[in-house]
């Protein structure tokens, strides 16, 4: 047994072997922890290295503790949590009296929605004092969520994150179809037929199934999307200088001009099997912690000011 503590073992070795006792599966405690099933081998096999027992052992796809194993699972998801509130315990509390580096992942059509909102009533009227970075949110963001790189993300849900990461609803995503004003459709009724002669496009949502793979399924003839864009701001200078009717969502629509209507068809919604939301992500140790609890009151304020004004 190698005795080099700071060379053969860290905390996050232990996270890892807390999650394996726990769910007694690599593949299940990869999952939890938003990483590949290999890397926990690996780690797995540099504990064992380090304890010099086995730990675990396989009976199907089951896998059964050692007593060495139950010696130091027993309790230490307790001893972790209590380590992590010594070490950020009194870190969030006041976001006015914040002063450290604050990172939050954002979905593109957030950032296309929510702009004005981070960069004034947020990052200003919130985090005065921080050292605030903005980031999109890709395929790497819940990881770097749980390893502390990401203090919060702005996405659509439901996502596919680890149970570490705690996902808050907080306004509904519901789909829209837009064109510009002047448009020669059928404004008071659109039907599915009055789409048909014209091109149609779709916002892309990152993170989530494609959202007008329902639409295509049922409707294949009108629904053969041509443009696809994560921007809004790019579906609707297509819109402005063509036929095009783009599927999108209320908040991604909060970008439209005066030039560009949206339509809210009875038969959209049932196309689609499942609802959306407009969520916020963050570690599930932040939360009800003050400071996260005032994040989330002003995104959800932000957000529902943002639909209210465009709903109107």
């Amino acid at each position: 047994m190698n005795i080099n503590y700071n060379e053969q073992l860290n905390l996050n070795y232990l996270r890892v072997f807390d999650a394996i006792y726990n769910l007694r599966n690599t593949q299940k405690a990869a999952a939890a922890l938003g990483i590949s099933q290999s890397a926990v081998s690996q780690t797995l096999a540099k504990i064992r290295d380090y304890t010099g027992d086995r730990l675990f052992y396989s009976s199907g796809a089951t896998l059964h503790a050692t007593h060495r194993a139950d010696t130091i699972g027993q309790g230490l998801r307790k001893q972790i949590e209590n380590l992590d509130h010594c070490l950020t315990g009194d870190i969030f509390s006041d976001p006015k009296a914040f002063s450290g580096d604050f990172t939050i992942a954002v979905s593109s059509v957030f950032l296309d929605a929510l702009a004005t909102e981070l960069t004034s009533s947020i990052i200003f009227n919130l985090f005065p004092n921080a050292r605030f970075n903005i980031t999109i949110w890709d395929e790497e963001t819940p990881q770097k969520i749980i390893d502390g790189h990401i203090q919060l993300g702005l996405n659509f849900s439901p996502l596919d994150t680890p149970k570490s990461i705690r996902s808050v609803p907080i306004t509904i995503s519901k789909p829209l179809i837009m064109s510009r004003k002047n448009h020669p459709i059928n404004k008071q009724a659109l039907s599915v037929d009055e789409c048909k002669p014209f091109p149609t496009g779709c916002i892309l949502l990152p993170g989530l199934p494609d959202y007008g793979a329902a639409l295509k399924r049922n409707h294949p003839d009108v629904f053969n999307f041509q443009y696809r864009s994560a921007s809004m701001s790019v579906l609707t200078n297509l819109m402005l200088h063509s036929d095009l009717l783009v599927l999108t969502e209320n908040l991604a629509s909060s970008l439209n001009n005066e030039n560009i209507e949206y339509h809210d068809p009875s038969w959209l919604q049932s196309c689609l099997s499942s609802e959306y939301y407009h969520a916020v992500y963050y570690l599930e140790k932040n939360h009800n912690t003050p400071f996260f609890n005032e994040c989330l009151k002003a995104i959800k304020s932000s957000l529902t000011q943002k639909l209210k004004i465009n709903h109107k």
